[in-house]
């Protein structure tokens, strides 16, 4: 497959350099990264970090994770090179939605080596949509969602056929990467395919130690087709597959010998709306993961095991945007989903015949949500946002096989049936033209995810605790509030972010010492409980400056603070972490220098096996340069990440395994 990846990219190199030719550009233009992905991101206050998100996805070699992890409201818990789960803020995953292109997805492992967002590569994105908790359009949670949303074909009256292919090469883990977007456009029909293959293997830490079991493969593509129908509407179908192997988890007793995911929608788009409805997406999808873990690389195993997991998801929404003469905006969504999850455990002893058991026994998730946010311009300065929804969830085991498994918990086996209910009111306020203040209050309720309530002996890793999940849980809730200023100049903008939350009835393991742990080792038996409440609260900061049109600086800075109600501190908080780049354009050539540091996390909770982690900080210098070749672009990208070969990890790294040392990597791009 490699040799096979490889050859198709030269073939459409080489096809690429007799392609239509393109208009000279000054490096100045064609270095920016909007040249690459117009990513968006929609974070408090909108479009706040556009510029940040253009700078840092400069880097070609970069994944989805690496593009979410220079985020100001995202950190990512690593537990190999593959699989980086996203954090907003410091909110677990059971709190935030996480989308595809506004289709919930469901990842098939019960250890969440799966995030959803590993299914989707850098040449699928169009945007990266963050919105935090002053709004619901995603669904009721209480930490905010991301949404990835695909990249559209691009109609095209001149000219049919375009496209870029890119290969790469990265020391530290002797990883290729090669890709391959093409787009073809008349004026009413667009298709647009993508393909990307990486391998990587064993990647090398500070000091040159070699990390087993961090290699992995993999191999995406997808196509998206777009055809203009009467009236305005676009009709719209995409199709998105993506297959690893042989993924490696060093901080995980179990490795992936295959994750797979299949991401079907179609959709009816209206851009131009009649009367007041200015925008509306109809829109039904399906999408499908299968994930099976795998010890059989791993030696001195004393049973070994099988532990094969599958989500399917079906869906539908209708989104519109309607406006009104009086400055009133009022955006609407109904949606409704259904997903089914199972996840089990073969376990061979020698001499012994194999024993099964259901790590999440067969349950589904039906989900129905209508919400609304009211937009009213006050006056010239001030503005108000009112959002509001209502989800009615029912969870079920499906099967009596499930139903007699959990039984043995004790616990109900009936239904689970909730009805949330969210609210939040926001105001911004304008100074002048530079200034641009917000403040928002919420009030939102999410619900149990399965593993909370139906997890039977869960092995988490990181603690060292088997977890069984709690039928009887009731709906988290929160009250949040936050506060943002943007402040822009000519060549300067500054945007400061504060928030903060208290979340009742919060869900967290709690040891049962009368329950016998599953797992070989593991250290007892947690059950998913909730405690009285929680107390969340962070700042995050964002500098750029431009003194000269050939000179950017961006600074970015984020940190967090959690306790319980007993004034512990909550485990899996980052501690304060800067991010600093100066980006100098001279002629075809830009040079960028970057600095990552993070302070010690000394606030720790014993009760969850967490250690402290010393500061650390790390040099990057990377170098680019834009030129025509023979009618068409080519980019070089080429740099040294961790540059001094500094030994470091991060307070969110699962089992505290050393990141990646000195890295050098090259990824040349012809774009035709």
């Amino acid at each position: 497959m490699k040799y096979f990846i490889q050859s198709l990219v030269c073939i459409c190199f080489a096809g690429g350099l007799v392609a239509r030719p393109l208009n000279d550009k000054d490096i100045s233009d064609t270095i920016k990264p909007k040249e690459l992905i117009p990513v968006k991101v929609y974070s408090l206050i909108k479009g706040a970090n556009q510029p940040l998100v253009n700078f840092y996805i400069a880097n070609k070699s970069a994944t989805t994770e690496d593009i979410l992890s220079r985020l100001p409201e995202m950190n990512m818990i690593r537990r190999g090179s593959y699989g980086m789960e996203p954090v907003l803020r410091s909110y677990s995953s059971g709190q935030t939605s996480l989308l595809i292109d506004g289709m919930r997805m469901h990842g098939a492992c019960t250890d969440k080596m799966d995030p959803v967002s590993i299914y989707i590569e850098p040449q699928n994105l169009q945007s990266i949509q963050v919105q935090t908790t002053h709004g619901f359009h995603s669904g009721s949670v209480v930490g905010g969602s991301v949404n990835l949303k695909f990249a559209t074909p691009t109609f095209n009256e001149t000219s049919l056929f375009s496209g870029t292919v890119s290969s790469g090469y990265q020391s530290a883990a002797n990883a290729v990467y090669h890709t391959g977007t093409f787009n073809y456009g008349t004026k009413r029909l667009a298709l647009r395919t993508t393909v990307s293959y990486r391998n990587a293997q064993d990647y090398r830490s500070g000091g040159g130690v070699v990390i087993p079991f961090s290699q992995y493969q993999k191999i995406n593509y997808g196509l998206s087709v777009k055809y203009a129908l009467r009236n305005s509407w676009i009709a719209k179908t995409d199709i998105l597959f993506d297959d690893g192997w042989n993924i490696g988890y060093p901080a995980l007793p179990m490795d992936v010998g295959y994750a797979g995911a299949r991401i079907v929608s179609l959709s009816m788009q209206n851009e131009t709306g009649n009367n007041h409805f200015k925008q509306t997406e109809i829109k039904l999808y399906a999408n499908s993961v299968r994930h099976y873990m795998d010890d059989s690389q791993r030696k001195n195993i004393s049973i070994h095991m099988d532990m094969p997991g599958e989500s399917n998801t079906y869906g539908a929404y209708i989104d519109s945007r309607l406006q009104f003469r009086n400055n009133t905006k009022i955006n609407l969504k109904a949606d409704i989903t259904s997903t089914d999850l199972i996840a089990s455990m073969t376990m061979y002893q020698s001499g012994q015949p194999p024993m099964f058991m259901l790590t999440w026994p067969d349950n589904r998730t039906m989900q129905s949500g209508i919400g609304a946010t009211f937009i009213k311009q006050l006056d010239s300065t001030s503005g108000l946002a009112i959002s509001t929804r209502a989800d009615l969830f029912i969870k079920s085991l499906i099967t009596q096989s499930a139903k007699d498994q959990l039984s043995v918990l004790n616990q109900p086996v009936s239904n689970v049936s909730r009805l949330l209910k969210n609210l939040s009111v926001q105001y911004n306020k304008t100074a002048g033209k530079k200034t641009k203040t917000t403040i928002s209050v919420s009030y939102s309720e999410r619900m149990p995810v399965s593993s909370e309530l139906y997890g039977f002996y869960l092995f988490n890793a990181n603690d060292g605790f088997d977890y069984i999940g709690n039928t009887n849980l009731v709906p988290e809730n929160a009250i949040n509030a936050e506060a943002g200023i943007v402040h822009k100049q000519t060549f300067f903008q500054l945007s400061l972010t504060g928030y903060a939350t208290v979340i009742h009835q919060y869900i967290t393991g709690v040891y049962q010492p009368t329950l016998s742990s599953m797992t070989i080792g593991a250290n007892g038996v947690k059950s998913y409980q909730q405690i009285p409440r929680v107390f969340i609260a962070g700042v995050e900061a964002m500098i750029i400056a431009k003194p000269s049109s050939s000179l950017d600086l961006v600074s970015t800075s984020k940190f967090s603070y959690g306790k319980d109600y007993q004034n512990n501190p909550l485990p899996m908080i980052a501690p304060l972490k800067n991010t600093t780049s100066l980006r100098k354009i001279i002629n075809k050539w830009a040079i960028q220098a970057e600095t990552e540091w993070a302070f010690t996390q000394n606030r720790i909770n014993p009760y969850s096996r967490e250690t402290a982690t010393q500061s650390y900080g790390i040099f990057n210098l990377r170098l680019m340069y834009d030129t025509p070749l023979l009618n068409n672009q080519l980019r070089v990208d080429t740099g040294i990440d961790n540059l001094l070969d500094n030994d470091y990890k991060e307070h969110l790294d699962w089992g505290r395994i050393n990141r990646p040392g000195r890295n050098l990597y090259m990824q040349i791009t012809l774009s035709f």
